[in-house]
């Protein structure tokens, strides 16, 4: 009985153990010499040595024998559509028949998800300024935690950065300037210290001139006391 329950619990332990190696094995964006990729970007390597071909193969997790091939465009290039995080392991091989393929150098590729990025857009007074509400979604949340954000003034192709508008909200200071002007929410991926993948949205914001004071002479007042005679 004691024996079966030590091979129990260690059955258990092997487990366990084999769960978080497999783990461990999966790219992150800290992997040492981890390469990022903007979701939608093609992976382009150097060109083979004369008189080789590059052989590619990819797996999830970290292996010694990788046997998904990956098909390369024009010999050195890996397609977007074909660009996954995980490991991509690569070796070359004489064009010489009967030739020996080389040792394998294993490349850690992590792809950024898309980030979904808006604000909605609220006009206002001249002076009376509201807040320019931004709505980000991070797909990769558990992983990239921290997004780094900036307000832009758009005129045409050129944008003019807000100073000190780096918050997911905005309030643009009293008193603003008349009229419409396109703004812009830019919203990236934080990773060791700089900026990845970022995504906008723009909406035109206008801001209206306060009315001119009106002028009411008393006369022109309905509804007034009227004057008696007793």
């Amino acid at each position: 009985m004691k024996n079966s329950t030590t091979k129990t619990i260690l059955a258990v332990i092997f487990v366990i153990i084999c769960t978080l190696s497999k783990v461990s094995a999966q790219v992150l964006p800290t992997t040492p010499g981890v390469s990022l990729f903007c979701n939608g970007s093609d992976l382009t390597l150097p060109a083979a040595p004369a008189g080789e071909d590059w052989i590619v193969k990819y797996s999830a997790t970290q292996t010694t024998t990788p046997n998904t091939g990956v098909t390369l465009v024009s010999g050195n290039k890996i397609a977007a559509a074909d660009l996954n995080t995980g490991y991509y392991y690569l070796s070359s091989k004489s064009t010489t028949a009967g030739a020996c393929e080389s040792e394998l150098q294993e490349i850690p590729v992590y792809v950024l998800k898309p980030l979904v990025v808006d604000f909605t857009p609220a006009n206002f007074c001249l002076e009376s300024p509201l807040a320019q509400v931004g709505s980000v979604t991070n797909p990769d949340a558990t992983n990239i935690p921290n997004l780094a954000y900036q307000w832009y003034i758009v005129d045409g192709t050129n944008e003019m950065a807000i100073s000190g508008a780096t918050s997911k909200d905005y309030t643009p200071s009293a008193p603003a300037t008349v009229g419409t002007k396109k703004h812009r929410l830019k919203v990236g991926y934080v990773i060791g210290g700089k900026n990845y993948c970022a995504q906008v949205a723009d909406h035109d914001i206008t801001v209206t001139a306060k009315p001119t004071k009106p002028t009411i002479t008393p006369g022109t007042i309905i509804g007034t006391a009227t004057a008696v005679t007793f």
